[in-house]
């Protein structure tokens, strides 16, 4: 009888953040080549990769409790699988709100905020392929350094943009629509600084 394989939450945790990236280069696509009639398409694509992120997580969970011995603290699996929920949440946020909001025309410098985003992602990829089986720590903090940097950049670019927004919007509810998705996007970056935050924490409990 084959012996039935251990869980890999490694594995699994580099799954979700694959989703994350596919997200958020869906997202760039949305905002640099806007199309109305493609949208709801779009959106249902970043709906699915959330979805299967969602499994992911749940079934994650169901081992957690079962399992005897993970390979680092249940806690720290069930908080940094949280985190990266967070961040796939945030940039499905920012579709909806594109939808809902009935955004007809994408303000060309938000592009600086969804291009953070996507590099922010994908150094948080690059941070749990790292981390796999606990071999990489020294680069994992490296990495986690790289995101922190990529925050400050998108704080700066955020504040330039409210600053833009608000001098040279004169309609009112164009106003609360952008402020509305710039708001969105720099919370999705700071999930992206928290996630990474979280990781180095593990990396010290573990080295």
């Amino acid at each position: 009888m084959k012996k039935k394989e251990n869980y890999n939450y490694f594995t699994e945790l580099i799954t979700i953040t694959e989703h994350i990236v596919k997200s958020a280069e869906t997202l760039k696509n949305v905002i640099e080549n806007f199309n109305l009639e493609k949208l709801n398409m779009e959106i249902h694509e970043v709906h699915g990769l959330e979805n299967e992120a969602d499994k992911i997580v749940h079934t994650m969970r169901n081992n957690l409790v079962k399992d005897f011995l993970p390979p680092i603290d249940r806690e720290d699996i069930a908080l940094i699988s949280h985190k990266l929920d967070n961040i796939e949440d945030g940039i499905d946020e920012v579709l909806i709100n594109i939808k809902i909001l009935d955004i007809t025309e994408i303000r060309e410098e938000v592009i600086e905020l969804v291009n953070i985003l996507l590099s922010s992602c994908k150094v948080v990829q690059e941070i749990f392929v790292a981390f796999n089986n606990l071999k990489n720590l020294e680069l994992v903090s490296q990495k986690v350094i790289d995101v922190n940097q990529l925050e400050e950049k998108g704080d700066r670019a955020y504040e330039k943009l409210m600053t833009s927004l608000y001098k040279t919007e004169k309609n009112s509810i164009n106003l609360i629509k952008w402020s509305s998705i710039y708001n969105c996007l720099e919370e999705t970056i700071d999930s992206c600084e928290e996630i990474a935050d979280s990781m180095q924490d593990v990396v010290m409990k573990n080295s």
